[in-house]
């Protein structure tokens, strides 16, 4: 009940809002008219009636204008009170009874030309006007009963140049045309209705779409956040499994399958790669000496170096403790070797940590280029007891294990 309540409040506000779109449109185009008929009268008739006509004809149309541009330019929108369509229906009517009243004011008292333009105009203005008041079909009814009672009044009472039976010709020849015009005005007030009917659907529909609308558009912003979500507690995962929490380069099982990688090419192509295992001389004794702060901070430090120093393509990760290993791809013993020495040099005397630029530090190496057969864990070994050579024989040095041979369990090499 309440549904179609409002949509009987929706409906109403929508033929109002049509009704006075078409009052202001025809309104306006009604006051050529009514000027040029007072002109044809002009020194044919009396001057007060015709000014007094034309005068009564332009206020009642201003006032019509006015209530309509009112109406349609009100605040807010709401609900339209009774009043308005009060107001209208009396200005129509008042609009009719002037257009009626036109045959008296303006009467020449013979068949003549300005007889049968008055009657012209007449006919113009109840055919015109149905289109514009025919969305509240009595409000046009408003208009249309003084016209045609006007008209059979005149047809009785002012008009002796008239035969008795053109006289009644008239009447009858009204009372067809207002036959007529009631049931047009029925068909197109049906038309005009159904049509604003659909337009109320079409905007439930178009208010529905836009509520669906911007459900989805929500639901995909959160789909997206969701996914924005996931996609970083992913990244943050993979980068827990793949990084050193201290030092953030990669840990020992993201280096182990950078060298999977990095072996199965030179099986495939025979691109060389290396293996490069480094360790800071006596950081225990920093450790123990200075704090395990003081420790952390070389290591988080000796890791950006070695990162920042080795080319984008290589790979640096923290084997365990001080020590870290390096992958080095397209890179054979010799030119491995080189790299070594290379950060060697650039390790020795140099200061890593700001707070204690006094401390100076030194790196062993340990290189092992890749050779047939190799895996992982078996070229890291051979790397990594290359390291222990360069640590027996004095450390700040760098050392290579030969490529035939293996290293044993002591850390000693066997050829």
């Amino acid at each position: 009940m309440h549904e179609n309540s409002a949509e009987a409040a929706r409906l109403y506000n929508l033929q109002l809002e049509a009704l006075f779109q078409r009052t202001r449109t025809s309104s306006v185009l009604a006051l050529l008219p009514i000027v040029l008929i007072a002109a044809l009268h002009y020194g044919r008739v009396p001057a007060g009636p015709v000014f007094m006509w034309g005068v009564a004809m332009l206020g009642v149309y201003a006032v019509r204008i006015l209530v309509a541009h009112t109406f349609l330019s009100r605040q807010g929108r709401g609900d339209a009170s009774p009043l308005w369509l009060d107001i209208e229906t009396m200005t129509t009517a008042a609009a009719g009874g002037g257009w009626g009243a036109m045959l008296f004011m303006l009467d020449t008292g013979q068949l003549d030309m300005l007889f049968t333009v008055k009657l012209a105009f007449l006919a113009a203005a109840t055919a015109f006007t149905m289109n514009s008041m025919a969305a509240v079909r009595f409000v046009y009814l408003a208009f249309l009963l003084p016209v045609f009672t006007i008209v059979i009044a005149y047809a009785l009472m002012e008009t002796p140049f008239l035969a008795a039976q053109e006289r009644y010709g008239l009447i009858a020849s009204a009372g067809l045309f207002f036959v007529l015009l009631l049931i047009m005005s029925t068909s197109v007030s049906r038309l005009m209705n159904e049509a604003l009917v659909q337009r109320l659907a079409f905007s439930d529909l178009a208010a529905r779409l836009e509520t669906t609308l911007d459900a989805e558009r929500k639901g995909r912003e959160q789909l997206e956040q969701q996914a924005r979500q996931i996609e970083a507690t992913h990244l943050k995962l993979h980068v827990f499994a793949t990084h050193d929490p201290l030092t953030r380069v990669f840990n020992r099982h993201r280096i182990s399958e950078a060298l999977v990688r990095e072996l199965h090419l030179r099986r495939r192509y025979q691109i060389p790669v290396s293996a490069l295992v480094v360790e800071i001389d006596g950081f225990a004794d920093i450790s123990e000496g200075r704090g395990q702060a003081c420790g952390d901070e070389l290591l988080v430090a000796f890791a950006t170096f070695l990162a920042a120093d080795l080319r984008e393509i290589d790979y640096v990760g923290r084997w365990g403790g001080e020590k870290f290993c390096c992958v080095l791809p397209r890179t054979d013993g010799r030119e491995g070797l080189d790299c070594a020495e290379r950060l060697r040099r650039r390790i020795e005397g140099q200061s890593f940590i700001a707070s204690a630029p006094e401390l100076r530090i030194t790196a062993s190496f340990g290189v092992s280029p890749a050779v047939e057969g190799d895996d992982p864990e078996r070229l890291l070994a051979r790397a990594d007891a290359a390291l222990y050579t360069a640590r027996r024989e004095g450390r700040n040095c760098c050392r290579q294990l030969a490529a035939d041979e293996s290293p044993d369990n002591s850390g000693t090499t066997t050829a």
